[in-house]
This record gives structure tokens, C-alpha cells and sequence, in this order.
């Protein structure tokens, strides 16, 4: 087998990984309905993209089958994602560029070694590649439907946690009521009058039935206001987010870079021993300065 047709198939196998991963991504964002096997299936395939990216950045020395089979890569992302062009444009262009710097970077590093440190090598650029990879995944959270479900999701707070926080503040709360009243467990038609009622019905959507107590109010004001409050900010929820996702796939990433060299190193491996690729000693000419 030639060496061309070797770096053939390790580009077909960063497209086909990579054609794998953004599926995996349009099913964790659009579809949902995950499963323990589904996020352990999803990780190995990330982990087997990047062990693939690693070789490839390596053992590729023509750059028109590194460059091309990534950006062939990046073109089928267009077929899981396109209700974003722009902004998945200038994330793809921003992970080329990456892509094509931390290829460089590596095959530098490769260069200047007398005794090649595959660990040495791979992290000069893999963090690199990986900090856009995570752009444009929290980009695709970003624009995915995810975000906005959550901002308009209603926020209840379990009665259970209700009933604990706000029994010491019963007696100072009584307080306050009209004369007569001792406890919270009074009948809240028996406090506030059928006008008042209606009208907490009809602005703020805080229905009283006829037997619910003056706690129950309480607790569904308390609710009303829960979520009403940060109205204004409800806005800034989705690309909130999407950073945090960001951060914490960077936070991941200082786990998954050492993993993922250590099984490109242990595949390395295997293919010294099956001679799919060879390491050669070379001679180098080097300049150096001397009086």
C-alpha cells in the first residue's frame, strides 16, 4: 500500500468520524430523549474523532488531503445544521483555522525533536483544535431549541422546601395579619375579599380555591413572583448557557486531552507493529552561531 493511499484513509476516517459526531450533536440538541448508553456512546465517538484528528494532523503530509478531507468534514456539518449559516460559517472558518494551525504546530514540533515525544507533539496543537471545536458546538447549543425552552420553562418550588423555609418566619408573618388571625392555615377567603380575589385571578393568573389556605397563597405568590422577576433577563438565559457549556467542555478538556493522547499514542503503536507507518531517523543540517 503507497503512502498516499495510507493518508487517504486516514482522511476518510477523520470525514467519517467526524460526519458521526455532528449526527451525534444534531441528535443531542434536536431530538433529545438521551440515554446513559447514548452520552457514553456519544463520548467514545468524540474521543475516537479526536484520536483520529491527532493522527491525521501527524502522519498526513500532503496537505491537500489533510485540509481537504477536513474540509469535506466541515461540509457535512451543513447537513445537520443550516438555520444559522452566518454564525455557523464564521465557527467552521474559526475551526479551520485551527484546524490548520495546530496541524502546523505539530508537524513543527515534530521537526525540531530528536526522539520523537508523540505526548510533546500531540500538545502543542490538540488544545488548540479543541477550544474551536467547543466554539462551535456551544454555537450549535446556542441556536438550538434547548436554550429557549429553558428560558420559558416555569420555575415551581417544591412545597415541601416551601413549607421548611418559611415555618420560621410563621409567627412574624401572623403578626402582620388583621387581629384575630393566629396561623397561616386559615382560609384565605377569610382574609382577602371576593374583589381581591378576582383581581389575582385576572392580572397576576393566581387562582384561590374556596378551602385553600393563607399558606397556600404564600406559596403560589411566591411562585408568581419567582418567575416573574427575571423577565427582563430572560433574554440573556440562552447564550448564558451556551458559554457555560463552552466552559464546561474546557473544564472536560483537561481530562479528555491526556486520554486522548494516550490512546493515539497506544494506536501509534499498533500501527509501528502492523507497518502501516515507520519511524525513520533523518539527518538534519541545523545552523548554529559560534565566535
Amino acid at each position: 500500500m503507497s503512502t498516499l493511499q495510507k493518508q487517504i484513509i486516514l482522511g476518510f476516517a477523520v470525514i467519517l468520524l467526524g460526519a458521526f459526531f455532528w449526527y451525534f450533536l444534531h441528535y443531542v440538541f434536536y431530538v433529545g430523549n438521551l440515554t446513559t448508553g447514548c452520552w457514553i456512546a456519544g463520548g467514545t465517538l468524540f474521543l475516537l474523532w479526536g484520536i483520529g484528528l491527532c493522527l491525521a494532523m501527524l502522519l498526513i503530509d500532503d496537505n491537500k488531503v489533510l485540509y481537504g478531507s477536513f474540509l469535506i468534514t466541515l461540509g457535512l456539518f451543513g447537513l445537520f445544521f443550516n438555520n444559522e449559516p452566518f454564525y455557523y460559517l464564521a465557527g467552521l472558518i474559526i475551526l479551520f483555522a485551527a484546524f490548520c494551525s495546530a496541524s502546523a504546530m505539530i508537524k513543527r514540533e515534530e521537526e525540531i525533536q530528536v526522539n520523537l515525544n508523540f505526548w510533546r507533539i500531540w500538545q502543542r496543537g490538540l488544545p488548540r483544535l479543541l477550544t474551536a471545536l467547543f466554539i462551535v458546538v456551544a454555537l450549535v447549543y446556542f441556536f438550538s431549541p434547548h436554550p429557549a425552552e429553558i428560558a420559558k420553562r416555569e420555575i415551581t418550588i417544591p412545597r415541601e422546601t416551601f413549607n421548611s423555609v418559611i415555618k420560621p418566619f410563621e409567627k412574624l408573618i401572623t403578626e402582620r395579619l388583621p387581629e384575630g388571625v393566629n396561623d397561616l392555615d386559615i382560609e384565605a377567603s377569610k382574609i382577602l375579599t371576593p374583589k381581591e380575589i378576582k383581581e389575582l385571578k385576572d392580572k397576576y393568573n393566581i387562582e384561590l380555591k374556596e378551602d385553600e389556605t393563607l399558606k397556600d397563597f404564600i406559596y403560589k405568590l411566591a411562585n408568581y413572583q419567582l418567575n416573574v422577576a427575571p423577565d427582563p433577563y430572560k433574554k440573556f438565559i440562552p447564550i448564558g448557557l451556551a458559554i457555560a457549556l463552552f466552559l464546561s467542555l474546557k473544564i472536560v478538556s483537561f481530562i479528555f486531552v491526556p486520554l486522548t493522547i494516550l490512546l493515539s499514542w497506544l494506536i501509534m503503536k499498533i500501527l509501528l507493529a502492523l507497518k502501516f507507518t515507520r519511524i525513520e531517523r533523518e539527518t538534519k543540517e541545523v545552523e548554529t552561531v559560534k565566535l
